[in-house]
């Protein structure tokens, strides 16, 4: 202890060295448990504000990936006109590129195209429009299927 740190005691309390040291003693030990209890206070509060952030996080990636399907399943309409253009003029080099074009920009936004002619039936990504035969492959696409990442946004429509 330095010159600064020492208590002033006065003369009496000296001479009763046993009691102002007891007295002391008990303000150390008050001031070590309100230290205790400002350090738990505080440790819980960043925790509290740590689980904040996280929850925030999630909240806002949910929220985002809410508004890119929304916002998906708004053009899928136009795709789908666009695809049913393609299989009736398969040699339209405009309707291609257009075609080509679409699915870039989807896929800049995490968006994936399936659904294909020979892939395995899948009832999660697939809905079975009809039953050709007893394999479970797919035989004709006639509405493609949309997911980002693994969230499906559109099941594709298929005959098995």
């Amino acid at each position: 202890m330095n010159a600064s740190e020492e208590e002033f005691i006065p003369e009496e309390e000296a001479e009763q060295g046993s009691a102002a040291l007891k007295s002391l003693r008990e303000k150390l030990r008050e001031a070590v448990e309100e230290k205790q209890e400002y350090l738990e206070g505080w440790q819980r509060s960043r925790a509290d504000f740590a689980n904040f952030k996280r929850e925030e996080a999630l909240i806002h990636a949910d929220r985002e990936e809410r508004m890119k399907g929304e916002f998906i399943e708004t053009i899928l309409p136009a795709l789908d006109v666009l695809e049913l253009a393609l299989k009736h003029h398969p040699d339209d080099n405009n309707l291609q590129m257009l075609q080509k074009q679409f699915a870039e920009s989807l896929k800049a936004y995490g968006v994936e195209k399936f659904g294909s002619i020979g892939d395995e039936f899948d009832p999660r990504k697939h809905e079975a429009l009809a039953e050709q035969g007893t394999e479970h492959k797919i035989v004709s696409v006639e509405r493609s299927g949309y997911q980002i990442g693994e969230k499906i946004i559109r099941p594709a429509q298929v005959i098995i």
